[in-house]
């Protein structure tokens, strides 16, 4: 990968405007402010929230991004409520090979429901007493496919997106709350043919000075680990495998497709990347893949929680202390995501021209 592509990775301005929450009347007030993209209303959520969809770009190769699967992690709906803005202002090249449909937030009630620790930067103790997730079964990002059980946003994403497959890419963009850097996840099909975009992201992350997560999950729920950073995307068979092995076999049907399987369901081979980026940076390193530090501290966190509904100050103080935990600047998380998705779209334009003949750039619209 071209090490100017790193360099304005690493460099491109990001306005404090950018990065904030918002609700439903302030995310449709920005996104009608983004010039020269398309703008659609695909559908409702739950709470009757409105739902977006937009596109950038004018080429024939087609690429997708949806954020905001989970109602904890922010980060993602920021990425990509701006990303219309940042690739024509500082990747144009981009905008002439692809056509790029972006679902800038998935989650309006879930968001919601998490909107008062939201901060820049977000706070240890803040966070750990107003978080809220959906359970397991009713999550969004193993939500596609057809059916009742669909839930209103992933069938008003589906339907959107549908009108442009097959895609080359597919990204969705996704948080942790506590890791040792970035990871990053690739689906199977891509692990070998991935290598390049691998390589090009951590470059990044060299230059960016952040480290990057690893972990080996030996497989469980799908999570394979490809080497120092990066990890197969899970599946949702893996995930019922998971659920029914605990011998929860209605919980293990509530699973329905990820939004990769679900892109890969429609052709085109795409290279599938799920983003996970930290709110909080782990600092004490895991002494090895099979002692991750992040199990001891999710284990003590657990039991801070359980001790009380009101966290002490000089307990969260010593977890602070304890796992060198510090706040990963927006703007930070922010950069690494759209590098995420920046690279994967020159992955792609890197194959397309080792292989002129191959399916990518033949990509034409569904009827």
């Amino acid at each position: 990968m071209n090490q100017n592509i790193i360099e304005r990775l690493a460099t491109f301005p990001i306005d404090s405007y950018d990065l904030q929450f918002r609700d439903e009347e302030a995310l449709r007030d920005y996104l009608y402010t983004l010039g020269e993209t398309e703008v659609a209303r695909i559908g409702f959520s739950r709470d009757a929230q409105e739902l977006y969809g937009l596109r950038i770009g004018h080429g024939k190769i087609h690429a997708s991004v949806i954020a905001g699967c989970h109602a904890d992690e922010p980060v993602g709906p920021m990425t990509a409520q701006i990303l219309p803005k940042k690739i024509p202002q500082h990747f144009p090249e981009l905008c002439d090979a692809f056509r790029i449909s972006i679902v800038p937030q998935m989650n309006p009630d879930g968001a919601d429901r998490n909107r008062d620790w939201f901060a820049s930067p977000p706070d240890l103790a803040d966070y750990l007493e107003q978080v809220r997730r959906e359970l397991p079964g009713d999550d969004l990002e193993f939500g596609f496919g057809e059916g009742k059980a669909v839930r209103p946003e992933c069938a008003a994403a589906q339907a959107f997106l549908k009108a442009h497959a097959p895609f080359a890419a597919h990204l969705s963009l996704h948080g942790m709350a506590f890791a040792e850097g970035a990871w990053c996840l690739i689906c199977k099909e891509w692990a070998e043919r991935g290598d390049g975009y691998m390589k090009a992201f951590d470059s990044l992350c060299t230059r960016m000075n952040f480290p990057q997560h690893d972990i080996d999950r030996g497989g469980e729920k799908g999570f394979t680990r490809i080497r120092d950073g990066y990890c197969t995307t899970p599946t949702s068979s893996a995930m019922k495998e998971h659920f029914i092995a605990l011998n929860d076999r209605g919980l293990a049907r509530c699973f329905l497709p990820t939004s990769m399987e679900w892109a890969q369901s429609h052709g085109g081979d795409p290279l599938c990347i799920v983003s996970e980026l930290p709110l909080f940076l782990i600092g004490q390193r895991s002494p090895s893949l099979e002692e991750p530090v992040k199990v001891n501290l999710r284990n003590d966190l657990n039991k801070l929680r359980a001790d009380s509904p009101r966290i002490d100050a000089d307990a969260i103080q010593k977890i602070k202390t304890d796992y060198q935990l510090t706040p990963v600047p927006l703007e930070l998380q922010v950069r690494l995501q759209i590098s995420m998705i920046v690279l994967a779209l020159y992955t792609i334009l890197d194959q397309a021209i080792q292989d002129p003949q191959g399916e990518i750039g033949k990509v034409e619209p569904m009827e």
